[in-house]
């Protein structure tokens, strides 16, 4: 059986945008000759911030498989690991919706101590995790029926019980 692979990345246009309006402005203020008044120095700095995130967002990306022996996710450059989970360690995995915001305060690598961890770029789509510990993770998906369908497939083929 083949394994199921997606790679998620922060590419929406808005934050490009975000991104792009200082560093834009900064450029506009040294073609003007204005980073050479005492306004200069945090404009600067500023830029130098942004320009940091804006680099900080193209590497970042939330890798998540899934095969017969269980889940790999990692959340580059935050993680430079993979955390690996076993199918025999989950009590149930589910592709569910949800609301970001509420549940867990946003997108990116986050943590509720009601909901457990989420790892999530965008959108309101993602695969529970609930550990036999109790311990649970959020893996936010871009392909949900791909995953459903996957999923699916592997509970029949494999009896993976922990698949609801």
């Amino acid at each position: 059986m083949e394994n199921y692979y997606e790679v998620q990345k922060f590419n929406k246009w808005w934050m490009k945008l975000i991104i792009a309006v200082p560093i834009i402005i900064f450029i506009v203020g040294i073609a003007l000759g204005k980073t050479q008044s005492e306004q200069g120095t945090p404009m600067l700095i500023a830029s130098v911030v942004v320009i940091f995130v804006a680099v900080l967002f193209y590497f970042t990306k939330l890798e998540t498989r899934l095969d017969e022996t269980g889940i790999t996710i990692r959340f580059f450059p935050f993680q430079r690991v993979y955390y690996y989970v076993k199918w025999e360690e989950l009590e149930s995995v589910q592709v569910r919706k949800y609301n970001p915001i509420m549940e867990y305060g946003g997108w990116g690598l986050r943590y509720s101590f009601r909901n457990g961890k989420a790892y999530n770029i965008s959108g309101n789509q993602g695969l529970q995790l609930v550990l036999k510990s109790g311990k649970k993770f959020l893996i936010g998906t871009q392909k949900q029926s791909e995953l459903t369908q996957y999923l699916a497939k592997l509970k029949t083929e494999n009896q993976i019980n922990c698949i609801l």
